[in-house]
């Protein structure tokens, strides 16, 4: 394959992650390279191929362990899943069979479960979400 087919595939790639987070596609940029500086030695397609395919497998865990260190492992929760672990006050009692009862967790109103009766005024903590229902436990329970 000429060389020049290797430095096009490398910049593409290195565009391709510019556009994207977590140097996975560095790495084939980086064996595009390699690839690129086998091509000036051999010019076998079939080595040069296996010289791409080495480097760009090779470097992807070592990435990994790059990208951890440089990016922030823990991916902040979102929406209602943020929730989770915070504690609130019951406005409107839970009662199960009723299917009833609501939660005020940082000035916003949730509807809310539990496996037992709350009664209104009560704290809980968000246990899990299911559906737009928190699921709720008392916080004397931990």
């Amino acid at each position: 394959m000429p060389f020049y087919v290797w430095l096009i595939i490398a910049i593409l790639f290195t565009l391709i992650e510019i556009f994207t987070s977590g140097f996975f596609y560095a790495c084939f940029a980086a064996g595009a390279i390699a690839a690129w500086a086998g091509s000036l030695i051999t010019k076998s397609t079939a080595w040069q191929i296996v010289i791409f395919c080495v480097v760009s497998v090779g470097l992807i865990p070592i990435t990994r362990l790059f990208a951890r260190r440089v990016t922030n492992e823990s991916i902040p929760q979102a929406g209602p899943d943020a929730l989770i672990g915070m504690t609130g006050v019951v406005t409107e009692a839970i009662i199960p069979l009723a299917d009833t009862g609501k939660v005020r967790i940082e000035g916003q109103e949730w509807r809310a479960a539990a496996n037992d009766k709350i009664d209104a005024g009560a704290q809980v903590e968000v246990v899990s979400i299911k559906s737009a229902k928190l699921l709720v436990r008392p916080v004397a329970q931990r």
